[in-house]
């Protein structure tokens, strides 16, 4: 596989292209195992715990071991020029099209249109494979198993979730046990994929749901996983992978792992960084004298790198020193002396430390006068001047009467910002997947500023399956409703905490849906209808029950059951509403029609919006795009006309009008025309593709890059 950063799951497909549009016989992973695979990758690719699983299981079988072995050597012995994703997918498809393979061209152009949208389409991909249901059909179907299958299924489908893409430090391992160290992370990561979808595949169903509901490591697991670290003849391995759990909060199995690097890697380059890590983790433990012992074995090897290195081993002697409550004015004198005697390049760098580290100990009148050394310099260096002279400016923003640093506002600057930037890792690392990491750098951030990120702690908690924290944590009718799931209470419980929350939803105009998908998605299937008929269940104002039943039904759609989603769409109706409300509810049933692939169901429901608010330009453009589905370009014409007409600055609809125009005038190929006038992120390209391949000048794999009407209609002759 020879592509680089990018959707894993899409890199994985790239493999299983073979059985999508092969041979019907060769056909033999079902749409189910198809998910799984799927969210085994996205696990794969941002849980570090459960990639070390993975690894060390390849590695204990032999002829896994001896396939990704293989691979190292077979890659590291020949040049590899490693494409992104994009690219390698658009000259896929242009090799497609040349060797007139049609179904591998369908696959391809699936695969295209899900990266360009940025979204993960498996079903696009299984339904392009020839299958007679439709597209919405598969989308329906596989994330409904996938959510009812997976615990904590929220982390997988919660809005806005992107994984994020690391390389491991494991697969440095793994390439170091076959003699290829100087491949890039990115050819070991496609490596280590490879072997692993085939790993994969060969697990039983029940077995493939274990591993993907597997917790987060535990420390002695980290232990057995690094133990072959350290018996490698370089460190690299070790010191990468113990960075990197440092890096992610992991830091018992950090702590655990440098210490082990120190007694199997003595008198290495990585025995000092080591020591040093070790020491900023004990501190941050609150365990000052071992961490004073560790800075000083660091210290005593620094001695031997120069008069830079030992300046700051002192200075972490000093900070920890500090901690201790030694006076350690004789040590500063004594970095003070040696910065003297350093090149105008190191001192400077050493004073920027100073600086950084009086910074985080709140001593601003030091950390004032290290600066100013820093641009009293004859010739400092641009990046460290540039930065001295910001901070200096920040800092002269904030004096007191005196004319010096005032602390009080600086310190409360300070905090917020390292607090923000703490959540921030907590927010990584939630959407990363790795929610207990996330719950601990929202800790470490309340730590600082107080109590202020429950909600999102509340979030992770959940996640990661942890009932107590998440009680604790909960603080509205909808979150204890959550916590109730998790206690495995009966749903009529669950529907009487609900109740409140929708209650208050609907007195400050929230989002129905945003509060009661939670609680639902972790319900058994059996509990989730009964649960909205019970909140749907109210004698109140109409208005307000079609309000309710109106986001129940987003609901049900979101968890894949628009049978559900509909019979609360028609309770909306149901309840009597006023026009205004019975027109938008229509229009939602016209999308979920849309969505199902039932277009004239759509096309009806959109035109009975529309006699209750002719002026709702939004239904008009569903209309459109619901003709466009059947081919009925003279009414989709006329629907966008009214469309434009209500919503004059809407330039998607003047150019799905425009495109439309262009087919009737002269129709060229119904696929390319329909995605054409869809006028859709990932179908305009598609459309592009497509028009060049029936051009005179034959296919250009530029015609991937268009990405609006305008770049469609060069290609389109």
């Amino acid at each position: 596989m020879h592509v680089r950063e990018g959707n894993l799951t899409q890199q994985y497909f790239c493999d299983y292209l073979t059985l999508f549009a092969g041979a019907p016989s060769e056909k033999k992973t079902d749409h189910e195992d198809i998910v799984l695979a799927n969210l085994f990758l996205h696990r794969m690719s941002v849980d570090g715990g459960f990639h070390a699983r993975v690894i060390f299981s390849i590695l204990g079988h032999e002829s896994d071991r001896t396939l990704l072995i293989s691979l190292f050597k077979e890659v590291s012995g020949e040049e590899y020029a490693p494409l992104r994703l994009d690219d390698w997918l658009k000259s896929a498809y242009e090799s497609a099209v040349k060797n007139a393979d049609i179904p591998r061209k369908t696959a391809l152009s699936a695969m295209l249109r899900s990266q360009i949208a940025g979204t993960n389409m498996a079903a696009e991909i299984v339904s392009a494979s020839g299958s007679p249901y439709p597209e919405s059909w598969w989308q329906l179907k596989s994330r409904r198993l996938t959510v009812e299958e997976i615990e904590n299924a929220d982390i997988y489908f919660g809005i806005g979730r992107r994984p994020f893409w690391h390389s491991f430090p494991l697969d440095e391992y793994a390439a170091v046990l076959s003699g290829a160290e100087t491949l890039s992370p990115e050819i070991i990561y496609d490596i280590v994929v490879c072997v692993a979808g085939a790993w994969f595949s060969t697990l039983t169903r029940e077995e493939k749901i274990i591993w993907l509901n597997m917790p987060r490591t535990t420390t002695e697991e980290w232990t057995k996983y690094a133990a072959p670290l350290l018996a490698l003849e370089t460190p690299g391995p070790a010191l990468s992978t113990a960075n990197w759990l440092y890096a992610s909060g992991n830091h018992d199995a950090a702590l655990d792992l440098y210490a082990g690097i120190t007694l199997a890697f003595p008198h290495t380059p990585a025995e000092k960084p080591s020591f040093e890590l070790m020491g900023a983790i004990l501190r941050e433990f609150g365990d000052a004298d071992y961490a004073f012992e560790s800075y000083k074995s660091a210290f005593l090897l620094a001695r031997n790198e120069g008069p830079y290195q030992t300046a700051l081993g002192l200075k972490n002697l000093c900070e920890v020193g500090e901690d201790l409550g030694e006076d350690m004015r004789d040590y500063y004198v004594r970095i003070a002396s040696i910065a003297e005697e350093l090149p105008s390049a190191d001192r400077i760098r050493l004073y920027f430390d100073l600086a950084s580290s009086a910074r985080k100990n709140y001593q601003y009148a030091d950390e004032y006068a290290y600066l100013e050394r820093i641009i009293s310099e004859e010739e400092p260096q641009e990046p460290y001047f540039s930065r001295a002279l910001s901070r200096i400016s920040e800092m002269n923003q904030s004096l007191d009467e005196n004319g010096t640093p005032d602390v009080t506002l600086l310190s409360a600057k300070d905090r917020d910002e390292q607090a923000g930037m703490l959540r921030s890792r907590g927010d990584a690392a939630y959407f990363g997947f790795d929610p207990v990491c996330a719950l601990y750098w929202y800790n470490r951030a309340d730590m600082i500023t107080g109590p202020s990120s429950s909600g999102s702690k509340f979030r992770a908690a959940v996640a990661a399956g942890l009932y107590a924290e998440a009680k604790e944590y909960a603080s509205s009718s909808a979150e204890h409703a959550v916590v109730l799931v998790m206690e495995g209470a009966p749903p009529q419980r669950i529907a009487r905490e609900l109740n409140t929350a929708v209650t208050d939803a609907w007195k400050t105009g929230s989002d129905i849906q945003t509060i009661v998908t939670p609680a639902i998605t972790m319900l058994p299937a059996k509990d989730r209808m009964l649960v909205c008929e019970i909140l749907a269940d109210r004698s109140t104002r109409d208005d307000e029950r079609s309000f309710i039943c109106s986001g129940l039904g987003h609901c049900c759609m979101a968890l894949g059951m628009p049978d559900e989603a509909r019979q609360m769409f028609r309770s909306a109706l149901r309840a009597n509403p006023s026009n205004p409300v019975r027109s938008r509810i229509f229009a939602e049933l016209g999308w979920l029609e849309y969505e199902v692939g039932n277009y004239e169901g759509s096309s009806e429901a959109y035109l009975s919006a529309l006699k209750h608010n002719e002026r709702f330009p939004a239904a008009w453009a569903g209309l459109a795009k619901s003709c466009i589905r059947t081919s009925r370009y003279e009414e989709a014409r006329a629907a966008l006309e009214n469309a434009v007409r209500q919503h004059p600055v809407n330039t998607a609809y003047q150019e799905m009008r425009d495109a439309v125009f262009a087919i009737l005038a002269h129709p060229v190929d119904e696929t390319a025309d329909q995605l054409f006038a869809l006028n859709e992120a990932a179908g305009l390209p598609a459309a592009a593709a497509l028009y060049a391949e029936k051009s005179p000048e034959g296919f250009r794999k530029e015609a991937w890059d268009a990405v609006s009407a305008a770049d469609v209609f060069a290609y389109r002759t």
